[in-house]
């Protein structure tokens, strides 16, 4: 009796459970728009006045500051296929990133404070001469061009 008791409490328990409305999900997942894929050394994440480590599987948000170490490395894949890759004593904050994987449309906005960065655009740069922009302390670089390689020295 204490078995079947147990099974159908746990009925009740499993309803409430999947009763969470997917509009709650589906706008916590849109407001991520890339992955770490690779995270080396010291790699750090800047979001909302904290900072917190970056291990693979990290999603990141608009706004967020990605900062490596002298040892530290970290590769980035966005919702476009978009990948950004960054070396020692990095710093690249997402300004922006919009993105329809149906149209192709959207724009990707990023300033590199300092260190190398290779960026590898994906399907954004395909579709509008200028949906790809990037920033430096001395420069900005826009355009459609498939694979652009940064590199900012701290002064």
């Amino acid at each position: 009796m204490r078995h079947s008791n147990f099974g159908l409490t746990c009925i009740p328990l499993l309803a409430v459970m999947v009763s969470i409305p997917s509009h709650t999900l589906a706008a916590d997942a849109a407001a991520f728009v890339a992955q770490v894929k690779v995270s080396r050394g010291v790699v750090k994440i800047q979001r909302g006045g904290q900072a917190f480590p970056a291990p693979v599987g990290t999603r990141l948000k608009v706004d967020d500051v990605i900062a490596t170490g002298g040892n530290g490395s970290v590769g980035m894949m966005f919702a476009d296929n978009s990948t950004l890759s960054m070396g020692p004593e990095g710093e690249v904050s997402l300004q922006g990133f919009t993105y329809d994987p149906t149209t192709y449309m959207g724009a990707f906005d990023a300033y590199v404070k300092q260190g190398t960065v290779s960026l590898q655009a994906g399907n954004l740069a395909q579709s509008g001469p200028d949906n790809v922009r990037i920033s430096t302390p001395q420069t900005q670089l826009t355009g459609n061009a498939k694979q652009l390689m940064i590199n900012v020295e701290a002064k």
